[in-house]
């Protein structure tokens, strides 16, 4: 255990993922891998009336745990798939010593739907319309905690699109501050009709495909998912001789300050998160090797970011890419299921392309990896996540190396 008032190092033990690529970390490595498309005509939400009705969606997921809202079922289906890979059991630490805390956007909103629609019909409504079935969203953690008997910090986050990362803050801070010693983090959504109508009244959709930095990109495809990463202090892995994927060195948020759903004009809180994630990992911008970007596919959002990302890195940018062209946006589970790429780009030292990008745009000028995946050997990989309210959140990922330890 690490002595009262000295910082632990957080390392990565297990990643697990449900995503429209993969319903496991090895069905969506070797997708995003491929380059490999998953978004496709929305299926598990009455689409019918809204214009463009494109999405990703987890496939061959049913309903294992009834009783459950899908949300809640995507959560605890990562994180046990997270454990599992960590060797994480109820015995591997003090219970009270083991968290969890879960990012989201919407949480359980869908479960609450049907009853809502019929409300705007003007129908009677059924019994309780769903809300027996739709938990609070601490119930995102708290069904982990349940799962795996967890009886330290059971938390949810939201901070928009940037909830996953911003849950990985949090969980990270709760081991460096020496309140935890094993942390579950990571995001989760669900497809929604409230997903479709918030991002078409925002005019953001595109008809067909997201387009990450692409000339010709006509905005972002919604989906779901789900992510979890195990995260631990060093010295708490060390001792139960676990395999360690990568240390996460460094996080930081910022506000825009903005507006409520666009990006500053100069990527002002972008920008601040990145330098604030770096310094607190000490690693210099020439040392990063790979980012991987928020990038959704809507105009304002790619060219704010690569802005954001030359005033950071200069002209010579790290490798660049964005899943999203890939995965569509999964909302508070997107920079989990980010998270769980960067950590495996630094394992198996390659950088995924991104899908759809065939014409880059020159307002986004980036060394952007397209077309084919890109084998090198990655360090340092930084993720990015941007959201409504202009809420920034950045982590630093970098190869782990006992003797710099901290």
């Amino acid at each position: 255990m690490v002595a009262h008032g000295q910082s632990a190092a957080v390392v990565v033990t297990g990643v697990g993922a449900l995503t429209p690529i993969g319903s496991t970390v090895g069905e969506f490595w070797d997708a995003a891998v491929k380059g490999s498309v998953g978004t496709a005509p929305i299926t598990l939400c009455d689409v019918t009336a809204f214009p463009h009705r494109m999405g990703g969606e987890v496939k061959g997921f049913g309903e294992p745990r009834s009783g459950l809202p899908r949300s809640t079922q995507l959560a605890v289906a990562a994180s046990l798939a997270a454990a599992a890979d960590a060797g994480v059991r109820p015995w591997t630490s003090e219970p009270a010593r083991a968290g969890v805390c879960m990012g989201t956007l919407l949480g359980n909103r869908a479960a609450v739907e049907p009853g809502v629609m019929r409300f705007h019909r003007g129908e009677p409504p059924g019994d309780m319309d769903g809300l027996e079935s739709a938990p609070p969203l601490v119930d995102l953690a708290d069904a982990v905690s349940r799962e795996l008997g967890f009886m330290g910090t059971s938390l949810v986050v939201s901070s928009a699109c940037a909830s996953g990362n911003s849950a990985l803050a949090y969980a990270a801070d709760t081991i460096r501050a020496n309140r935890a010693d094993v942390m579950i983090a990571g995001g989760v959504d669900e497809m929604s009709s409230a997903l479709l109508m918030l991002f078409t009244s925002l005019r953001s959709i595109a008809p067909d495909v997201a387009r990450p930095f692409d000339r010709k990109r006509a905005g972002l495809l919604v989906s779901e998912g789900s992510a979890a990463l195990v995260l631990e202090s060093y010295e708490h892995a060390r001792r139960r001789g676990a395999r360690i994927y990568a240390q996460l060195a460094g996080w930081s948020s910022a506000s825009d300050a903005y507006h409520m759903t666009a990006p500053h004009p100069e990527g002002l809180g972008a920008r601040r998160s990145m330098e604030r994630a770096l310094a607190m990992a000490g690693v210099p911008v020439d040392q990063v090797d790979y980012i991987s970007a928020h990038g959704t596919g809507t105009p304002s959002n790619d060219r704010v970011e690569a802005r954001a990302i030359r005033d950071v890195f200069g002209a010579r940018t790290p490798a660049v890419s964005s899943l999203k062209g890939a995965l569509g946006h999964a909302q508070g589970a997107a920079s989990a299921i980010e998270a769980v790429g960067c950590v495996l780009a630094i394992r198996d030292g390659v950088i995924p392309p991104t899908a759809n990008l065939a014409d880059v745009d020159p307002e986004c000028a980036l060394d952007l990896v397209s077309g084919e995946a890109r084998e090198a050997r990655v360090d340092v990989a930084v993720n990015n996540a941007f959201g409504f309210g202009g809420n920034t959140a950045c982590t630093v990922f970098t190869r782990f190396d006992s003797r710099s330890a901290r």
